[in-house]
């Protein structure tokens, strides 16, 4: 969006960075809700008056409050209208006899990985329009343009995109480095993005975002090497703790970067040292869940050299990683299913939410 950036003192950092938190969390929650099918409205009510509480301290209690209401100003920047449209909703569910929840007849998706539904803002009854203030009433046209009929899901990250980039260091982190409550889970088939960070609708720029970034999760374990066209693959298991949730496949050059940026690769016996419990995470759909009983450190040590001149195979799922390897080497599929893929692995969305 690029808009001018605010100015925020130490002090006033804690509070909005908390904020931030509590928007954050509600989107991961209400996505969470899509796979469960369960009461989506009650999340988006939260969600919006998460957001009007920062609007509110931004608004009314930061030093540099005049940067940002600026912003509001004709030639508004971009991303204000979203913020006047979830503004719009909230006065709705706080001062009207109206109840504010997405659309019943949302699109489903979904099948052998698990359902997901991708449900939509409704209009809003010209007799909950009524009732409002004038004030709140003016802002009735950017509901109607940034809200109205739109999957829920992508607004609420065009809001986290709006205060990130007027904010930056008000952005929630855990302890890894990322974005608090993020990536969201990757559902199949769908290129829809799961982190407000990730380039939309330009698939060359977001395979370089990917690549540019650390991956998620602990460490990877590395099971073998693959040759494909004389490009040498690694791959393996990416562990969060001591879960994995998801293999991986990366170029060795990819590997590189990565180990430089800081990110462990190891080696070690892994089908010694794990243990399948995929049973016990019933909606991690999409792959095994393996768990090591110890530290992944305790049997697994720094890999020492990334490319092997010959390549090298574990002892199980020969033809799988080989499926994998070919499925990841560009040119094989259509650039937006490539991507999907790569994208689940690399930032471990397919971690469900637990």
């Amino acid at each position: 969006m690029n808009s001018p950036r605010l100015e925020i003192t130490e002090t006033e950092k804690p509070r909005l960075v908390e904020a931030m938190r509590d928007i954050q969390e509600g989107v991961a929650a209400y996505y969470a809700e899509t796979a469960l099918r369960g009461d989506l409205g009650g999340h988006v009510r939260t969600w919006l008056g998460r957001v009007q509480t920062l609007n509110d301290l931004l608004t009314n209690q930061l030093a540099d409050r005049a940067s940002y209401t600026a912003l509001f100003d004709p030639p508004k920047a971009p991303g204000v209208d979203l913020i006047n449209a979830a503004k719009y909703a909230r006065n709705i569910d706080q001062h009207v006899m109206h109840i504010v929840a997405p659309s019943t007849d949302s699109l489903i998706g979904g099948g052998t990985f698990g359902y997901r539904v991708y449900a939509q803002w409704e209009p809003v009854p010209p007799a909950a329009h009524a009732s409002l203030r004038p004030g709140t009433q003016a802002l009735e046209p950017t509901y109607s343009a940034e809200l109205q009929g739109q999957e829920v899901t992508s607004t609420m990250l065009g809001v986290l995109r709006f205060f990130a980039d007027i904010a930056p260091q008000i952005v929630h982190r855990d302890p890894r480095g990322e974005w608090t409550g993020f990536p969201l889970m990757s559902q199949p088939a769908v290129g829809a993005p799961l982190h407000p960070e990730e380039p939309i609708g330009d698939i060359p720029a977001a395979n370089a975002w990917l690549n540019s970034r650390r991956p998620n999760g602990d460490t990877r374990v590395v099971c073998g090497q693959l040759t494909k066209d004389d490009t040498a693959y690694l791959f393996g298991f990416t562990f969060i703790g001591q879960l994995s949730f998801a293999p991986f496949v990366e170029t060795t050059d990819q590997v590189d970067r990565d180990i430089a940026a800081g990110f462990p690769y190891l080696q070690g016996q892994l089908e010694r040292n794990v243990q399948n419990v995929t049973e016990k995470f019933p909606q991690a759909r999409q792959g095994a869940v393996l768990h090591s009983p110890n530290d992944v450190t305790t049997w697994a040590t720094p890999i020492i050299r990334t490319k092997q001149d010959e390549d090298w195979l574990p002892a199980f799922g020969v033809e799988q990683w080989s499926r994998m390897v070919t499925a990841e080497h560009p040119g094989v599929f259509p650039d937006f299913v490539a991507y999907s893929e790569r994208r689940a692995r690399r930032l471990n969305a397919l971690v469900p939410p637990r």
